[in-house]
């Protein structure tokens, strides 16, 4: 096994240890109900070997390493880790045994503070057939995952930033008027409330707001007021037959205003066609 220490090719640039106290990383097997109806607990999978695939719209290695992870890893292992990929010719990590991640169906334990193991890591984040987290996998970004990644560091960070962005959202909605809140509850629960006492639109609000999650709440909050104003009576008018639509096609009558939502905004948006907004506006009230 390579020593640990610097190599001919990596002895120029400084080394930084990691920091040691950083958390345990866990692969987990995703849980899925076999043909036979028995889960993984109650039949366990063999284990599943995992190494470096060739990205094809690359042509190398997708090892997960940026070039600042590669020079230091390099430097701490004395492993070629370059994504370098020749067809044929098997690469002297990649390629090899130390260079592939050998995952049981349980719970599979790396400590990211170890060189060898980070890299493992890394390339298990590189994998089609690992979720990088949960979150990933439940919104269906990792078709292909058999394991999903659980990072306590990155968990913490995670729920620490969610954290901070829901306080901020409620901070700023606590400076809204009602009008502005129905507007977002009618964006994301196309529900239109405008008629509604304050504590009822108070009440869609948090439902919209658990709905879509804090940082989406901050991107409409942060959105142009008359801009969310006028998202909210595109779907209003939309909702109640005043608009309608053909396809994706949005038409006011017999006339065609866009081919979409975003692009019915910024229709109602332009001077040239307040008149139309108006006779909308109207009619919605």
């Amino acid at each position: 096994m390579p020593c640990l220490g610097n190599t001919s090719g990596a002895q120029h640039f400084k080394i930084e240890q990691k920091n040691t106290h950083m958390a345990q990383v866990q692969i987990k097997p995703i849980e899925r109900v076999r043909w036979h109806g028995k889960t993984s607990k109650e039949f366990p999978n063999r284990p599943v070997k995992i190494s470096a695939f060739v990205d094809p719209s690359t042509g190398r290695y997708a090892t997960g390493l940026t070039q600042e992870d590669r020079l230091r890893l390099e430097a701490l292992t004395g492993f070629d880790l370059s994504d370098i990929y020749v067809n044929g010719r098997p690469h002297p990590f990649w390629s090899s045994k130390a260079g592939t991640v050998v995952l049981e169906d349980t719970t599979n334990i790396l400590n990211s503070s170890n060189p060898i193991e980070e890299i493992k890591i890394k390339l298990l984040k590189a994998s089609h057939f690992v979720a990088k987290s949960f979150a990933e996998y439940e919104q269906g970004l990792a078709p292909y995952a058999k394991f999903v990644i659980f990072d306590e560091q990155e968990e913490i960070e995670e729920k620490a930033a969610k954290s901070a962005a829901l306080k901020r959202a409620y901070s700023l909605s606590e400076k809204l008027t009602p009008a502005k809140k129905a507007d977002i509850v009618m964006i994301i629960l196309g529900v239109s409330v405008k008629k509604q006492s304050a504590e009822y639109i108070e009440v869609k609000f948090d439902e919209a707001l658990e709905q879509v999650g804090p940082h989406k709440m901050l991107e409409l909050l942060s959105e142009d007021p008359k801009r969310s104003a006028i998202h909210s009576i595109v779907l209003d008018a939309l909702d109640r037959g005043i608009l309608r639509r053909e396809g994706s096609s949005i038409y006011y009558m017999d006339a065609h205003v866009s081919f979409d939502i975003e692009g019915a905004v910024d229709y109602f948006i332009n001077k040239d066609n307040q008149t139309m907004k108006a006779t909308i506006l109207e009619k919605l009230n």
